[in-house]
């Protein structure tokens, strides 16, 4: 292994780490009671998690065959990694939008004549 590959097995280790810590910060929202941001977030961590998990798969392993197809698996990861790129971090965006959003309060009740004191 020369040093360059250890820099890129690092950097996946890296984005894997970060996904499974981005996966914890999405079940905390359920915890917390925030379904959908902890949906959104879920699902965009994961998407953000093909990117490493394709580099790994496509370019360590089936790179290291025989007789690889470098144009086919050039293709697959370019139209796998960009789409799963943006749609991963437009979900967490998404997520921490509807995070931190104050919710709603209802309209107080309104006082009708017959709650009001009498006038003095």
């Amino acid at each position: 292994m020369s040093n360059i590959e250890v820099f890129y097995y690092g950097r996946d280790a890296i984005a894997c780490l970060g996904v499974l810590v981005g996966l914890g910060g999405a079940v905390f929202l359920f915890i917390r009671k925030k379904t959908l941001p902890g949906i959104l977030a879920m699902i965009g961590f994961i998407f953000l998690g093909i990117e490493p998990l394709l580099d790994l798969l496509l370019w360590r392993i089936l790179g290291n065959t025989t007789s690889p197809n470098w144009d086919t698996m050039n293709i697959t990861y370019a139209c796998a990694t960009g789409p799963s790129l943006f749609l991963g971090i437009l979900l967490i965006v998404m997520a921490f939008i509807l995070g931190f959003r104050e919710p709603k309060l209802p309209p107080p009740p309104s006082e009708s004549p017959a709650d009001l004191p009498p006038a003095a």
